[in-house]
């Protein structure tokens, strides 16, 4: 692949007010095989550390972390990176040399972080949820075709055996005709209660600058129950357990079947069979919602249904009898013929619901579909590289559909309403729901606005 070498392409680029000023389109570049990429990363704690092991081969150049204790593993795992708060800061001085950056922030930074890397050239993998909001994902969508720069969203389920298998059973017709799917987290989303309930201030640590921490959101008293871990409970930072588990489990459904957007959303949390099992109340926050998808070809239309916080499917004796279940998530394929059950957030162990035993013993579908070459953080340096073409949840063709797919569940949440939207105009049936496409942005974090 023949690109413009990012030096010489953004010589002139120079930073203010949190937009980078090009004088053309910024264009990535791809290395050698052997070659060792330069990093960086956004964001040194929590799910980073997942990342570390992929960049331990490759040149660490810089970390931008703006809580020296929640990043404390990274920033001393790569002594030698030079060290900022700011990412902008850490993009403007290093943006030259950089081949990827590796976003992990919470749900609400997403956005700018990841758009600040790709003007600049850099190729990004930005953890899942890609973005806060529906206007965000599709301008990074944009962004990847102006910028041309490789991409990916860190949903790890998306590469491994599991997801091949349950696609290889799918189109192998091992399971016939599905009209129903059936997912689940015991994570909740608490979300709206909490908005009723402000936290008290508290005294901002030494070792955290909250004001880069909040970025782009309006900025509030920090408290301890939002940051650094509690933020995905809130809406200006999180969208919630389905925000967090979604684009993992709800990935499964969307790629094995090749759904594209839904035509009906909405919240009934009088579907809940968790009486079935053991009884046990819900958690705050817990819901189920239903997402409606019109048949494509030879596919009949099919309904999803996503619990969360306690709130469960109806399983039938049959699979409860030979499979134990996992309360915490996982999803079922319900066919004609069999069900596909995976365990777990991510699809690590599939099987089958009848018959297993012998489906196992050789006479499964084979390996038609191709499979990763790697997790995403692989994925994408072999993308750099020029070794695959682009990855497989990539901004354009899937991470951002997966991504509004979600977060078309939290507006029926937050709105209480029915959701129909337009994917093609970005709008809703009810215009009222359109206040959610986009919210306000804190002076000094506008990107991708021209």
């Amino acid at each position: 692949m023949n690109q413009l070498n990012r030096r010489n392409s953004l010589k002139a680029g120079a930073f203010a007010g949190g937009t980078l000023i090009l004088p053309g389109l910024a264009l990535g570049k791809t290395k050698s095989a052997n070659s060792k990429l330069n990093v960086a990363l956004i964001g040194a704690g929590g799910i980073a550390k997942t990342c570390f092991r992929d960049c331990d081969e490759q040149n660490m150049i810089a970390i931008a972390e703006v809580d020296s204790v929640q990043g404390a593993e990274g920033l001393n795992k790569y002594p030698k990176a030079a060290h900022y708060t700011d990412f902008r800061k850490m993009l403007d001085k290093h943006y030259k040399e950089l081949d990827a950056v590796i976003v992990c922030t919470p749900d609400h930074t997403h956005f700018p972080a990841t758009y600040a890397a790709m003007e600049r050239g850099i190729a990004v993998h930005t953890q899942k949820p890609l973005t806060h909001n529906i206007w965000q994902a599709r301008t990074l969508q944009k962004a990847a075709q102006k910028f041309k720069v490789q991409t990916v969203m860190g949903n790890q389920g998306h590469n491994i055996e599991g997801m091949r298998l349950i696609k290889d059973w799918y189109d192998g017709g091992l399971i016939g005709n599905v009209r129903e799917v059936h997912a689940w987290t015991g994570r909740s989303t608490p979300n709206t209660d909490n908005a009723k309930n402000p936290l008290p201030a508290e005294p901002v640590p030494s070792t955290l600058d909250w004001d880069l921490w909040t970025g782009p959101a309006a900025l509030k008293d920090y408290n301890s129950k939002i940051c650094p871990k509690g933020w995905r409970w809130w809406w200006d930072y999180g969208i919630g357990g389905l925000g967090d588990i979604g684009c993992h489990t709800l990935d499964i459904p969307k790629y094995v079947m090749g759904l594209d957007y839904p035509d009906l959303v909405y919240m009934d949390n009088s579907l809940n069979f968790r009486k079935e099992l053991d009884g046990k109340k819900p958690k705050t926050g817990a819901g189920t919602y239903v997402y409606k998808f019109k048949g494509a070809g030879k596919r009949p239309p099919v309904t999803i249904y996503w619990y969360e916080g306690g709130h469960m499917p109806h399983f039938s004796d049959e699979l409860k009898k030979n499979w134990e279940i996992d309360m915490a998530g996982g999803c079922l394929l319900v066919g004609d013929k069999n069900t596909i059950y995976s365990p777990g957030m991510r699809p690590n162990s599939p099987r089958l619901e009848k018959d297993w035993d012998h489906w196992r013993r050789g006479n499964l579908p084979p390996k038609n579909t191709p499979r990763a070459v790697g997790n995403p953080v692989e994925e994408l340096f072999a993308a750099v590289r020029g070794d695959i073409p682009k990855c497989g949840s990539n901004f354009i063709d899937y991470a951002v559909p997966l991504t509004e797919m979600v977060l078309l569940g939290t507006i029926a949440n937050r709105s209480g309403k029915k959701v129909e939207y337009n994917p093609r105009t970005m709008n809703f049936k009810d215009s009222s729901l359109n206040q959610y496409i986009k919210e306000p942005v804190r002076k000094g974090w506008e990107y991708g606005e021209g």
